[in-house]
């Protein structure tokens, strides 16, 4: 049988058992074939240990697990009414204590501002932008030296969880989604991570805070002595659990009381009914340190202080009181057993205790003030419109008129003057000054959320680098402490994952990434692979992306030489969220080993090209020479422009060429040459003693050479010069400059006679070239004069035999 994982189960409805009946041969098989993939228990570690507790013992544990339970619910029982009212914003009151039924009865106006709605809707908008891109939220970093085998490896792991997140766990998104636009009005929530048996595969689920209960004082989930999830589930799903082992059976009780109170349901207007209640499963699952009589070699003493429990996962069914399951909380070969942690915290901002704040625990006292402003006005306007006032009672008969444009209306009086029995109240129109006061609020409540974004088209254009960035960061510092904190949390989440994937995929698995099928193995899984979430915790914004993309742009124009190019626009394109970039950017070619011929014809067609260390360096140079001065091919004046490609290309060979030659010359194999062409080269350190020797060869070819015979005889002049006669000294130092002037003179003229001669050439083959166009011009001319006649006397030979026919001689 397979192995049981440790695992906590997924709230998700799944269909109902149905037998069925197959016959093999002789033998008749009744039963559901979708229980046959259900994980049974049989390692001893992952086993319920709920059976075999004592049923005394099991009830008074499960006793003292909910009082634990219960009163770790009532210490944070006024966190719980904050955490109503910051839910409350989004009812139609807005969370006043004046009910929206009561202000429609006496007609005034029931609108609410929707400051902190649209705090959270546009959190909830950059927020999934960069924690869910389209490309998948996942990436991986190496840790430590980067080999071409570890750098497969992460691309398997980033591809696979890339997959696993966006195809296999459906959840993900909209409980992240769901998540993130929860989080900044309440200011906490979590997120489970773990290995569902029914599903047969790993989860990530969404946990409201109110189902989520730790112990007093905690000041996080790793230190925290106890923490309790409130688990829900339909009576289906937990007989698909029971049938696999992994809960004990219960009596179906039915409560309607939930241990999270009726939060929820209140805020969305939705009440479950009975037969909701009958069918589903109230479960509290406890993460505790606990100890059991007989279990891990342990006696339960109570009395004894100094005993030192270990971490279980407790879960109970609320309804009945019952321990459903006991299950070890660490892995089985961890000595220390240390516990496991499935959870990962959400924080908006950090509280003062565990909890962290929202929006509603900073900036709720300004939604109300905005919201008791924007309804005064609208209240003024309305009663200034109606007129309403005070009628004598007697005087004027009938109760509402409806007057339309133009018409008067009788009006039964018992005055002359209407006026006298009819007292219209002095209602003001709405005030320029509140309507001003309500502005003041909405944006200071704007500021603190950073919902007032920086326009950056108002941004001016000639601003220095970098302006537009820090104007974006400075309006945005409190978004992004936020943004920094998510970050680390789905990186805790994501590792999660990959911990649960090492624990139970198969040694190998497939799947396919557009179209195309890969591989991925549990072992890639390790701890050389850090997995992180794609999202940069210093860029919180699409508009900060662009901005530092577009700054780096314009600074490699400046200085092109410092920068790569392609890397650079790919950036751009990247911030622009420009989908399969590959087929609008060109990536640059990687040269090729080819001849000097072909190298040549390259460069004509803008291809890359490079010197390799074991070519023929001076016949690669002397074709490319013979090329760039041959005034028909590269001499051309058409082209210049591929002068400089080459020019550079023949200093690569001559210095190719040099250090081969001085490694012949010295008799010693010099250290690897790295890819020089590549930004990020760098030569192997030498070691001192290979380094002396090189340096010591090398300086004994060099004294050795013949350009060193002139260096050598104005040292020895030197000598002489403190030795000998000054006049003779000066008459051999001016005998050598004469001679190096001489072989200066010497080297120029023949330079210019190169020169000029090149010069001839070049002008030579510009004037075969005219002579050539012209005579081609020439004999074109001919040609099209000759044509012209005999098409004119094809015109004429025409003309006199229709005449003659005209004639009748034909």
């Amino acid at each position: 049988m397979a192995k049981q994982p440790n695992v906590i189960p997924f709230q998700e409805g799944a269909p109902a058992d149905e037998l069925e009946v197959e016959q093999i041969g002789d033998e008749v098989l009744i039963g559901n074939a979708s229980l046959d993939d259900i994980v049974e228990i049989t390692d001893e570690h992952d086993q319920n240990l709920a059976e075999e507790l004592d049923e005394n013992d099991s009830a008074r544990k499960a006793q003292n697990l909910l009082e634990a339970f219960e009163s770790d619910k009532e210490a944070r029982s006024e966190w719980e009414y904050r955490y109503k009212q910051g839910l409350e914003t989004l009812e139609p009151d807005g969370g006043l204590s004046e009910e929206e039924e009561q202000r429609a009865t006496r007609g005034l106006s029931t609108v609410v501002h929707p400051m902190i709605a649209e705090a959270a809707t546009q959190f909830n908008a950059k927020a999934i932008a960069e924690l869910y891109p389209s490309g998948g939220p996942v990436k991986t970093t190496i840790i430590g030296e980067p080999t071409e085998e570890l750098e497969d490896q992460a691309r398997r792991v980033k591809d696979y969880m890339n997959y696993q997140i966006t195809q296999e766990m459906p959840e993900y998104f909209p409980d992240l989604d769901t998540m993130l636009f929860q989080l900044p009005l309440i200011g906490h929530a979590f997120k489970k991570v773990f290995f569902d048996t029914n599903l047969g595969r790993q989860c990530s689920q969404f946990v409201k805070a109110e189902d989520f209960i730790v112990a007093p004082d905690s000041k996080d989930l790793l230190t925290s002595i106890r923490y309790s999830h409130i688990i829900r589930m339909p009576r289906n799903d937990y007989n698909r659990y029971v049938e696999g082992g992994y809960y004990l059976p219960i009596k179906y009780m039915g409560s309607e009381i939930d241990p999270a109170g009726s939060i929820g349901e209140d805020i969305e207007g939705v009440s479950q009914g009975d037969e909701a209640h009958n069918e589903t499963v109230t479960l509290i699952e406890m993460h505790v340190y606990e100890t059991f009589d007989g279990i891990d070699g342990i006696t339960d003493d109570e009395e004894n202080q100094d005993m030192v429990a270990f971490p279980y996962v407790v879960t109970i069914d609320y309804d009945s009181q019952k321990i459903v399951s006991v299950r070890r909380n660490w892995e089985q070969e961890d000595e220390k057993k240390l516990r496991q942690n499935y959870f990962i915290s959400y924080r908006f901002l950090p509280g003062t205790g565990f909890y962290g704040f929202g929006l509603f625990h900073l900036i709720g006292g300004l939604g109300k003030a905005a919201t008791g402003s924007l309804r005064a006005l609208l209240d003024s306007a309305a009663f200034s419109n109606m007129q309403g006032g005070f009628k004598l009672k007697g005087r004027v008969t009938g109760g509402d008129l409806q007057v339309n444009p133009g018409e008067f209306a009788d009006l039964d009086a018992t005055v002359d003057d209407v006026n006298k029995a009819i007292m219209p109240l002095p209602f003001k129109e709405p005030s320029q000054t509140l309507f001003n006061l309500m502005n003041a609020i909405v944006q200071a409540g704007q500021r603190f959320a950073s919902t007032a974004d920086l326009n950056v088209g108002d941004v001016n254009p000639n601003a220095p680098v970098g302006s537009t960035v820090a104007l974006i960061e400075q309006g945005s510092k409190a978004f992004s402490a936020i943004h920094k904190r998510l970050h680390y949390s789905q990186g805790q989440e994501f590792k999660l994952i990959a911990k649960s994937n090492a624990k139970y995929l198969p040694e190998q698995f497939e799947f396919a990434i557009s179209g195309v099928t890969t591989k991925i193995f549990s072992t890639d899984f390790d701890s050389t692979i850090d997995i992180v979430p794609v999202s940069d915790p210093n860029v919180f914004s699409t508009a900060q992306r662009i901005a530092q993309a577009q700054s780096v742009l314009q600074l490699s124009q400046s200085a092109p030489q410092l920068y790569d190019m392609y890397d650079t626009h790919k950036r751009m394109l990247e911030a622009l969220r420009i989908p399969n970039i590959g087929e609008v950017l060109k990536e640059p070619e990687e040269a090729v080993r080819i001849d000097p011929v072909d190298e040549n014809m390259s460069v004509m067609y803008g291809k890359p090209i490079r010197a390799f260390p074991e070519q023929d360096h001076d016949a690669h140079i002397a074709v490319h020479m013979q090329f760039i001065q041959d005034p028909s091919l590269g001499g051309n004046p058409g082209a210049r422009n591929l002068q400089p490609v080459l020019i550079a290309h023949i200093a690569e060979h001559i210095a190719l060429l040099y250090r081969q030659r001085m490694q012949t010359a010295i008799g010693m194999q010099l250290a690897p040459l790295p890819d020089i062409r590549d930004p990020k080269f760098k030569f192997e350190d030498l070691s001192p003693e290979l380094d002396m020797q090189i340096s010591q060869r090398a300086s004994q070819v060099v004294a050795e050479s013949p350009q060193m015979a002139q260096i050598d005889a104005i040292t020895n002049l030197g000598q002489q010069q403190q030795q000998g006669n000054p006049l003779q000294f000066a008459q051999q130092l001016a005998q050598l400059e004469a001679q190096m002037l001489q072989m200066k003179t010497k080297q120029d003229l023949e330079i210019e006679s190169a020169k000029a001669k090149q010069d001839m050439q070049i002008k030579d083959a510009e004037f075969q070239q005219d002579l050539a166009m012209e005579q081609a011009k020439t004999q074109a001319d001919i040609n099209a004069k000759f044509a012209k006649l005999e098409a004119d006397l094809a015109i004429l030979r025409e003309k006199n035999l229709a005449k003659q026919i005209d004639k009748g001689v034909l």
